[in-house]
């Protein structure tokens, strides 16, 4: 197995080398990490909501939920959630998976098979990228947020095809920038496509959709998938749509049939949550605008990323932060092309601290 120190010895020689750092305290936006605090700009826990517990779910439900869904994990409290969680969508249906990973692997490598095409953007995240991996379907990937040459691909390919499915993250998870749905929309009536849509980061940032800020309402060629890890606070993903998808997800979905459900203690949670949400998300809105008055950064969402040259510098300004008592790790290849800090708000921080943090980074970038 000397091979993988090899591998390792590698990564450290190209500044990838990847490290755990382990936190005592809970979720927010002051964790302390290896015995000191830090002010966090780094969480997608963007309503301040992860720490939130209640005995009652606990005690109600107990920790854990024995079985799959289709075994004997199927509790009252998961149907509650989903029809909450399809009603916010504006979708006929709603259906909970384990996490996002195994919810974008599921569906995609279900619903797309041989014969069919898939249109993905370049920029999708991982999650997506493997979900079209695993189907056996065409794959063609898009050059981001391009729906001019989409669109081209669409009008040469979309008639040697059976089922098209376009598939895009709503909000880039690392670049901060929102999908053109609007334009997405009208290719998917055009051609005859089903959208399928990572709602991940627009959930409770954006909106309880990221098609409200569009006008736009899902119709029975759209899918939605979104996450309870990241404003709502809690575990888990959950893929809204038909009736129909949710049946034939049930019925057919190998990471959904084949794993232990959510703990329902998790989801009686996410429910007390919800009820936080609206108040936390015009909080989160306003500190938004100002950090992009403030920086300059083009965003559109709670996500901000700081690009810099190199691997190198990227690790360097991370620590020069890591010194000042901020925690942002540098992000940087494969994850994503150009290296960068990716700098996230929540609804919790204040502007002196985001103001902190800007002139802090100013004073240590490279040049």
């Amino acid at each position: 197995m000397d091979w993988i120190e090899e591998e390792l010895r590698k990564l450290r020689e190209m500044g990838l080398y990847r490290e755990l750092r382990s936190l005592s305290t809970p979720q927010g936006k002051k964790i302390v990490v290896n015995g000191r605090e830090f002010l966090n700009f780094s969480s997608n826990d963007y309503l301040g909501l992860a720490k939130n517990y209640s005995c009652e779910c606990f005690k109600q439900w107990g920790a854990g939920s024995g079985a799959s869904r289709l075994v004997c994990g199927n509790f009252k409290i998961h149907e509650k959630l989903e029809n909450r969680l399809a009603e916010l969508k504006k979708t006929e249906s709603s259906l909970l998976f384990s996490s996002g990973y195994m919810a974008n692997v599921g569906v995609i490598s279900t619903l797309a098979k041989e014969g069919d095409l898939i249109l993905s953007d370049e920029l999708n995240h991982a999650s997506l990228i493997d979900g079209c991996r695993l189907s056996k379907a065409r794959k063609i990937v898009y050059p981001h947020c391009d729906t001019e040459t989409l669109e081209l691909i669409l009008s040469k390919e979309r008639k040697k095809h059976r089922h098209c499915f376009i598939v895009t993250d709503t909000v880039f998870s690392m670049d901060g920038d929102i999908a053109p749905l609007e334009k997405l929309f009208r290719l998917k009536d055009e051609y005859d496509a089903v959208l399928i849509l990572d709602d991940a980061h627009g959930t409770g940032v954006i909106g309880w959709s990221t098609l409200d800020l569009f006008g736009l309402k899902p119709d029975e060629k759209t899918i939605i998938i979104g996450t309870l890890g990241k404003a709502l606070g809690t575990f888990g993903a959950f893929v809204c749509g038909t009736n129909t998808l949710s049946e034939y997800l049930i019925n057919r979905c190998r990471t959904f049939i084949f794993t232990t459900s959510l703990p329902p203690a998790i989801v009686c949670q996410t429910l007390k949550n919800i009820e936080k949400v609206p108040e936390k998300m015009k909080r989160l809105q306003k500190n938004i605008n100002f950090f992009k008055e403030l920086t300059g950064i083009s965003s559109q969402s709670a996500i901000f990323p700081l690009l810099v040259e190199t691997p190198e510098e990227a690790v360097k300004l991370s620590q020069k932060l890591y010194q000042n008592g901020f925690f942002v790790p540098a992000i940087r290849p494969p994850t994503v092309k150009q290296s960068r800090l990716r700098i996230t708000l929540t609804s919790e921080h204040t502007e002196e601290e985001m103001k902190l943090l800007w002139n802090t980074i100013k004073n240590h970038l490279p040049g």
